[in-house]
């Protein structure tokens, strides 16, 4: 059986903040989590109405640091209506809100985009103060992590250790260069202990340049559908994918990108008809050490890789490049 985790990083975005004003937390808020476009809203809440439909519990990995400018109860209301439809709430942390915090910034003016910025003491004291503001928020313990931009290192491992996060999905071999500073290679794609810590990478595929990563907006439906079936299939224990709660609307955020969307549904749709597959938790099905969490070893296509280029195309031309 495999389990597939759909993991939604669950953000309001700082940079909609810095130019929008501070004082325009409702308008991050409908851009960042609820997705509102006059084509009906596309955030989380749509997210969960699609998965619940099909029976599907999802992962929101939700970043209580905006709580440094706007207070907890911001945070209350996205942690809220996850945990009444049942999905999960788990830990996201996006360091960038301390450039804005002014007084509040818990370490004495020191900022930095990712959390390899920082010293292990000094993620330590933050991710000890998210935890904080996320149950504050109304979220039980959290005992998964993701850092924002994939920005962890070892040092973040060694942290979640000291804190007590059993696991963290901040390594992804999909993408070349990323932010990421754990001391993983593109090779490790099996769910390993490092540093304390029990590492669950984010899926992947082979493509054009290697391996392409599990995210709504970076495979077509036809791509993870084939996934799928190949973990299914073969026996791999499950398949990690990644989403934003703002990632079904266009790059400007003011529409839905219908393209993406359908994919999402489309995705959820077949996971639910697929014999031998269900979704799942990091409470339901927690990760086991040498799980598989993707489909890397399912041969490349070609044809699926070039329809999704021109799919992405279409999507990049319609609604901006995500």
């Amino acid at each position: 059986m495999t389990a597939v985790y759909i993991t939604i990083d669950t953000e309001y975005s700082a940079g909609l903040a810095i130019r929008l004003g501070l004082h325009a937390r409702e308008a991050v808020y409908a851009r960042s989590i609820a997705g509102h476009t006059a084509d009906g809203a596309v955030g989380i809440e749509h997210q969960m109405e699609v998965m619940d439909a099909h029976g599907i519990k999802g992962v929101f990995f939700v970043d209580p640091m905006p709580a440094l400018v706007w207070g907890t109860r911001a945070i209350a209301e996205v942690v809220e209506p996850i945990l009444a439809r049942g999905h999960e709430v788990q830990l996201h942390l996006h360091p960038e809100w301390m450039e804005i915090a002014g007084d509040a910034n818990p370490l004495n003016g020191r900022t930095g985009r990712n959390l390899h910025d920082f010293t292990e003491d000094e993620q330590v004291e933050l991710l000890e103060l998210a935890r904080e503001y996320l149950m504050q928020a109304g979220a039980p313990a959290p005992t998964a992590f993701r850092a924002g931009n994939y920005g962890a290192d070892d040092a973040t491992l060694r942290a979640l250790h000291r804190v007590g996060i059993r696991y963290d999905s901040s390594h992804v071999p999909g993408i070349a260069g990323s932010d990421c500073r754990i001391g993983l290679t593109s090779a490790n794609r099996e769910v390993v202990r490092r540093e304390g810590t029990i590492e669950v990478p984010v899926g992947s595929i082979r493509s054009f340049r290697g391996q392409r990563h599990a995210q709504i907006t970076a495979l077509s439906h036809w791509e993870m559908a084939a996934a799928l079936r190949f973990c299914v299939r073969e026996g791999v224990a499950m398949f990690n994918i990644v989403s934003h709660s703002f990632e079904l609307m266009s790059h400007d955020r003011t529409r839905a990108n219908a393209i993406v969307r359908g994919r999402f549904a489309r995705f959820c749709e077949t996971v639910a008809a697929t014999p031998g597959a269900h979704g799942a938790t990091f409470t339901s099905r927690p990760p086991q050490i040498g799980d598989g969490t993707g489909a890397a070893g399912m041969p490349h296509s070609e044809i699926r890789s070039a329809a999704r280029v021109a799919e992405q195309l279409a999507s990049n031309a319609l609604y901006g490049a995500s």
